[in-house]
């Protein structure tokens, strides 16, 4: 038995959390113009890592996906380093082009692919910026598909700053100074006349953290067979979204910032992934593998799986819509995933005012009702789902029914 304990002791805990990395940027003013993104895996402030796709995944989708742009930075643009195979779209970039800035880091080889693939970035709307750029006939290429370019003065001598200020400026690029570690720094940078300024002393990376989201490795691998099959089955894509509660929150997301510029709000999963589109779907589901993740949480799923149907049936009958309150009972454990209220968490999905007065206690409507009773019932505490006004013995039977249906439902993943 105490040979047991030690091993027990030894056993690592899981992090649950998700962290990203945020340095501001500086105009000649000193005003805040953008953030970069950086990998952080702990609150130590230091990226430690040592499989640069697997560090870009986990800072795009925590950033995007798990914390949130705009809960990161508000509305700034934001600059992610990117390393060689997001750079030629080996993987995919759920980024809005509209506000990313792409770095490309000096140590990528310049090739004819590479700059093809620079291109089709500018197209569809993203900046670049070259990072330690370092001018030579192999890199010059890359100057006139350039927004930035980054020059790192850490341990240079000013007179070789000064020389690649000169000839860098020429090339009406404009330039920042990265790195800065020194108020002397600053007021030398400005004298030479660099555009934009980073660094240490100006501001130290910032970390954002935020309770993470489980996800089924085994699920995702499932999603992505049949997102690429020959014909598309979408009730069969919403079946297996559904069964996953941190994929279904994560593509409701997703497909909720896409809704907001619309003003469409979400009300079931076959509407999130219409609106997504499969290449999103997919995207999303690559970027969270790639990101190196492992939860497993199908005690977890169950639950929230046995929620939804029993909303779904409880709806019947009544002036609720079945598929929203589905969409609701899913959703009605993220409260205790996140350790967050609700009223903090709704506003990420943009779902329908049904769904959320649904979700928020103590309205009084039938969708509340609803999905009040499915959380008593499921906690065994009869008390309370007789005080929602349903018939008692319609919540237990729709219990039996949801247990055996996800039970199925898992055993055929």
């Amino acid at each position: 038995m105490q040979a047991s304990l030690r091993t027990t002791q030894l056993l690592p805990i899981p992090d649950l959390n998700a962290y990203v990395g945020r340095q501001a940027i500086f105009d000649q003013k000193m005003n805040v113009v953008a953030y970069e993104l950086l990998y952080r895996n702990s609150d130590e402030n230091r990226a430690r890592f040592s499989d640069a796709n697997q560090a870009t995944a986990a800072t795009i989708f925590n950033s995007v996906v798990e914390i949130g742009l705009d809960t990161m930075v508000g509305k700034a643009p934001v600059w992610v380093n990117l390393p060689e195979d997001f750079l030629l779209r080996k993987f995919p970039l759920p980024m809005p082009p509209d506000r990313t800035v792409l770095e490309v880091l000096e140590d990528v080889p310049v090739t004819p692919a590479l700059i093809e693939s620079l291109r089709q970035f500018r197209r569809e709307g993203y900046k670049i910026a070259l990072d330690d750029f370092i001018l030579t006939e192999q890199t010059r290429p890359l100057v006139d598909l350039a927004h930035y370019i980054k020059v790192d003065i850490l341990n240079v001598p000013r007179e070789e700053v000064e020389r690649q200020f000169r000839e860098l400026r020429p090339l009406g690029v404009p330039l920042v100074a990265e790195k800065i570690s020194t108020h002397e720094e600053v007021t030398f940078l400005k004298e030479l006349g660099f555009d934009y300024y980073q660094g240490h002393f100006l501001e130290l990376p910032l970390i954002a953290r935020s309770r993470r989201l489980p996800h089924n490795r085994a699920a995702l691998l499932q999603l992505l067979g049949k997102l690429y099959e020959p014909r598309l089955d979408l009730r069969s894509i919403e079946t297996t979204i559904s069964a996953d509660i941190g994929l279904s929150v994560r593509v409701l997301r997703l497909a909720g910032s896409v809704a907001m510029a619309r003003g469409v709000p979400i009300g079931t999963m076959n509407q999130a992934v219409v609106r997504l589109g499969v290449e999103q779907v997919a995207a999303l589901a690559l970027v969270v593998l790639a990101a190196g993740f492992d939860d497993k949480p199908f005690e977890l799923t169950r639950q929230a799986l046995v929620r939804a149907r029993m909303c779904e049936a409880l709806a019947y009958g009544t002036n609720a819509p079945p598929e929203q309150l589905f969409t609701a009972g899913l959703l009605s454990l993220l409260d205790a995933l996140l350790d967050r209220p609700f009223a903090e968490i709704l506003p990420q999905l943009h779902v329908t005012p049904l769904i959320r007065d649904a979700l928020l206690a103590g309205s009084g409507s039938m969708s509340s009702r609803i999905v009040e009773a499915a959380r008593n019932q499921d906690r065994g505490d009869f008390n309370a789902v007789a005080a929602t006004g349903l018939p008692q013995q319609k919540v237990q039977t729709a219990w039996f029914e949801a247990v055996r249906w996800v039970d199925g439902l898992i055993g055929g993943m």
